[in-house]
């Protein structure tokens, strides 16, 4: 794993890769729903305002004026925070998903976003984007695979769902990383065990690995960050002949990350597979830090260690 010491919020890396984007292709234009500065796109706008859109609290008419821009051959970027934008869901079916047109969706604060309120958090937002025909669908960890992403969106004829957390991130690759659509990446390999998360609980899981070691629990780590395409078969060939494997999600199993590893194995007939997963199935998330609330529910370190070992019965 790599360098826990400078720790950024991947919205502030989306603002200023945004900006670097801006200036190497001119077609790059962004909508904002009156969140330029939650959604970290203020900067676009000050320094390129010709190619900058404020629709205001309005997220379905800034869905319609994005898609406007893509049929003209512009690559518009639009942001709002996960749970508004994906709320939108009739104008994302019908007039992007359904004409394929290509709008880059970045939907900010997903998961546990502190305290800007329980209604604001996006923990069904995957479930939605998954769903619909031809879109792509992902979700960065850190800093670099952030940057890596948005660079291929730009490129990409493809809609785009990006969910983006708020929380402050460590990173875990190094500039020569490549980011492939469908690519899962194997951080911590282990023989019997593994651990399957996306986005800022990477890290979390990764120190609760830490923790199983001292307990001679030895545990391996996936990161998923593409959720659609989702490449079923490499999934299966991560979890052969392992034993015990936790999924952990800041997010609904339904249509979620628990959703997807559940069909490879039934996919794969993986049928002597303990599988277990940490979500949040029937809750909203409350209001208040992101280290509290996931304290709260049971996603910090600890209790993911914790909960790995008594689900599979580890505990010694």
């Amino acid at each position: 794993m790599g360098n826990y010491l400078k720790k950024k919020a991947l919205r502030n890396i989306f603002g200023d890769h945004l900006i670097y984007l801006g200036k190497k292709n001119k077609k790059i234009c962004v909508v904002s729903c009156d969140l330029k500065s939650a959604t970290k796109t203020s900067g676009f706008f000050k320094i390129f305002p010709k190619r900058s859109f404020e629709v205001g609290i309005a997220e379905a008419n800034g869905l319609g004026v994005a898609t406007g821009l893509a049929l003209k051959g512009f690559i518009p970027v639009i942001s709002s925070f996960g749970a508004f934008i994906t709320g939108k869901f009739l104008e994302i079916r019908t007039s992007i998903s359904y004409n394929d047109v290509p709008v880059k969706i970045i939907g900010t604060h997903g998961g546990f976003i502190g305290k800007d309120g329980a209604t604001q958090s996006g923990t069904q937002d995957l479930s939605l984007m998954t769903s619909l025909p031809n879109f792509e669908v992902f979700q960065p960890c850190s800093p670099i695979e952030t940057k890596k992403i948005l660079n291929y969106i730009v490129k990409s004829k493809k809609p785009s769902y990006v969910r983006i957390c708020r929380n402050e991130v460590g990173e875990v690759y190094d500039k020569n990383f490549k980011f492939l659509p469908g690519i899962h990446k194997e951080l911590i390999k282990s023989k019997v065990n593994v651990i399957i998360s996306s986005g800022p609980l990477i890290f979390n899981c990764s120190d609760a690995i830490k923790i199983l070691k001292k307990k001679n629990i030895k545990t391996g780590l996936i990161n998923v960050n593409s959720f659609k395409p989702f490449n079923f078969k490499l999934m299966e060939k991560l979890l052969k002949n392992k034993k015990n494997v936790l999924v952990v999600e800041d997010h609904v199993s339904q249509g979620g990350l628990s959703g997807l590893v559940y069909e490879t194995i039934a996919k794969s007939k993986m049928s002597k597979i303990n599988l277990k997963s940490l979500n949040l199935d029937e809750k909203f998330s409350e209001s208040g830090t992101p280290n509290d609330l996931e304290k709260i529910n049971g996603f910090d370190s600890n209790n993911i260690a914790k909960t790995f070992y008594e689900k599979f019965k580890l505990a010694k």
